[in-house]
């Protein structure tokens, strides 16, 4: 039994600017912070659990979840950083390997999986606009983005899917 409407207001107005602060804090990035304290706000809603100091439990989840997104962006950067410094060789077929990628995705993902990586990595979305576009919740989009990208990687470390 989760919280009535009105409750969750309550606890809404009482435990985000406390939230808003501490993932300020660690993100330092006002659309990052928002974006992990309403992703926390929204998983408790959307959840059927009642906690005993709603505060606590708030202000970890959202701390937790600024530490995942740091590790998501620092390996993100990492990433960068790497195709920046290796820059693919003069006889490489960037229109080839671009083909064989969306090959892969069509075949490999589910719809919702092809949704969902056509929103964040063709169109640039965040996790919230994404969701909010498809009409589902980040941990939704997070979700799918995590099997998506386990699948691909499979498929072109082994070749196979």
């Amino acid at each position: 039994m989760g919280y009535s409407t009105t409750e969750f207001e309550t606890l809404y107005i009482q435990c985000f600017p406390p939230s808003m602060r501490l993932a300020m804090s660690l993100l330092h990035d006002e659309d990052e912070a928002r974006d992990v304290v309403q992703g926390v706000f929204l998983k408790l809603w959307e959840s059927e659990i009642r906690v005993e100091n709603p505060m606590a439990f708030i202000l970890r989840a959202v701390r937790n979840a600024s530490l995942n997104r740091i590790s998501m962006l620092d390996t993100r950067d990492r990433i960068r950083q790497r195709i920046m410094l290796d820059p693919p060789p003069d006889d490489f077929d960037i229109d080839g390997r671009n083909k064989e990628v969306r090959s892969a995705i069509h075949r490999l993902l589910t719809p919702r999986e092809q949704a969902v990586v056509d929103r964040i990595y063709a169109g640039g979305m965040s996790y919230k606009e994404a969701a909010e576009n498809l009409e589902v919740s980040v941990a939704a989009i997070n979700k799918n983005i995590v099997s998506a990208l386990k699948k691909l990687r499979i498929y072109f470390k082994t070749g196979k899917s």
